[in-house]
């Protein structure tokens, strides 16, 4: 984390040298298709109130396998099959594939028992998307390739196979790779990436089994998708089966000694203006090697279990109020061949997102975690920040950026807390 202080004589250097560099470089956590608005002619906003935080258009353009939704569902004649969606439109490279680069300028300071102040450049992620509709046909793609990723090299982080059918009122789909397990899914709320550069906490935090739903791991998915006239109501169901991850909280991708599978609901309501509903469950299992390099070092198998529930509102054109509760419920052992706990956790989330116009907006949100295990307090988390973005662009494909976070954590085994403050300042450009 960071800490900027606008009194320090560094101030304006340090201003210019950030908004300098973010000429150059896009910010962490972009995940908008730009291709999508090349294809359309369209701009970002017609799916995003600013990428990557999808509206409902954007959230049923993905139900219907990166198909746009119709302009003339008025109920007075049936809906268009799936097949038929976009079958005027030819298919193009530069129309289904999209570059994002990413880096950040950061000034940062972190307190407790290991204190640090530092600032930075950093090229964090070079990433290559390829998606899009089989013309003629019920299928789709989506590959997310990270060309660099944190000094690491070349990794796949999605490629999944779509099969969507039925009518662009009431259809259902089929994916089957590597896919995200929540980013993209659920109501805005519920969302891994909105305004500001990194997701909520409650949906990042690794807990102490090394499990977080920040994850990518392989399986299938099955959904159904159902939407009123002009698309004014959305109701929608997903489940997902996948091998889950490994002790050290990896992803596992191939070879795995484990046979149980993990899975993964949620259902989602959109209504009014943008308005939404989520809840969200998850239950798996893991390999948990417990007090790793001690003396007294053993493994067991835990079952993870989440549930979780989300909404927000959009009040006047302008202002999204955004929450939810995320609650996990955890096996725990501390000692070999022990009596089995559970770890819990209690996790809520706030946020508020103004939008002055278009590509303009002003945001401010809080995160707090509080973790028991059988009743005793084991640890809390806090996260609060705020932030401004405006787009230098019509399109809405380049967007400026400034942010300024702070996260404090309790350890009671360590007993002093962490304090990680950090102001960061970008520009994010999509092709």
């Amino acid at each position: 984390m960071a800490f900027f202080n606008p009194r320090s004589p560094a101030f304006p250097t340090l201003s210019l040298l950030g908004i300098a560099a973010f000429c150059l470089l896009a910010p962490p956590q972009a995940r908008a298709i730009p291709a999508f608005a090349r294809k359309y002619d369209l701009k970002c906003y017609s799916c995003h109130t600013s990428p990557p935080a999808l509206n409902k258009t954007g959230y049923m353009f993905k139900r219907l396998g990166y198909r746009f939704p119709p302009d003339e569902m008025d109920g007075t004649k049936p809906a268009p099959k799936i097949r038929d969606l976009d079958k005027d439109i030819k298919f193009s490279v530069t129309n289904s594939l999209a570059m994002i680069t990413q880096g950040s300028f950061s000034v940062n300071k972190t307190t407790g028992d290991t204190p640090s102040s530092s600032s930075s450049f950093n090229l964090d992620e070079m990433a290559l998307f390829i998606a899009g509709a089989v013309p003629d046909s019920n299928f789709s793609y989506f590959g997310h390739v990270e060309l660099s990723q944190n000094g690491q090299t070349t990794a796949a982080e999605q490629a999944m196979m779509i099969y969507t059918a039925g009518r662009a009122n009431s259809s259902y789909f089929l994916r089957a790779g590597m896919m995200h397990m929540q980013e993209g899914e659920g109501t805005r709320a519920a969302m891994m990436y909105n305004l500001f550069p990194d997701p909520s906490l409650i949906l990042t935090d690794v807990n102490p089994l090394n499990f977080s739903l920040d994850q990518h791991p392989v399986g299938v998915a099955a959904g159904y998708t159902w939407a009123s006239n002009y698309f004014k109501q959305i109701f929608a169901v997903t489940g997902k089966v996948t091998n889950g991850l490994n002790a050290d909280g990896s992803e596992i991708l191939t070879g795995s000694t484990k046979n149980s599978k993990d899975v993964w609901l949620d259902a989602d309501y959109w209504f009014g203006p943008d308005g939404g509903l989520t809840f969200m469950t998850y239950h798996g299992t893991k390999d948990q090697i417990q007090n790793q390099g001690a003396d007294n070092e053993f493994t067991y198998r835990p079952v993870v279990r989440r549930y979780g529930a989300f909404g927000n509102y959009y009040f006047f054109d302008h202002l999204d109020v955004l929450g939810g509760y995320l609650r996990s419920d955890d096996d725990w052992m501390d000692v070999p061949n022990g009596t089995m706990s559970r770890l819990t956790t209690n996790a809520y989330r706030g946020e508020v997102d103004y939008y002055f116009m278009p590509g303009t907006a002003a945001m401010g949100r809080i995160d707090y975690l509080a973790r028991k295990v059988d009743g005793a307090d084991f640890g809390t988390a806090r996260s609060w920040g705020f932030g401004a973005l405006h787009a230098l662009t019509e399109r809405g494909n380049v967007v400026l950026r400034g942010t300024y976070t702070q996260e404090r954590d309790t350890d009671p085994s360590f007993g002093q807390p962490t304090v990680s403050k950090n102001f960061v300042i970008d520009l994010r450009v999509m092709w």
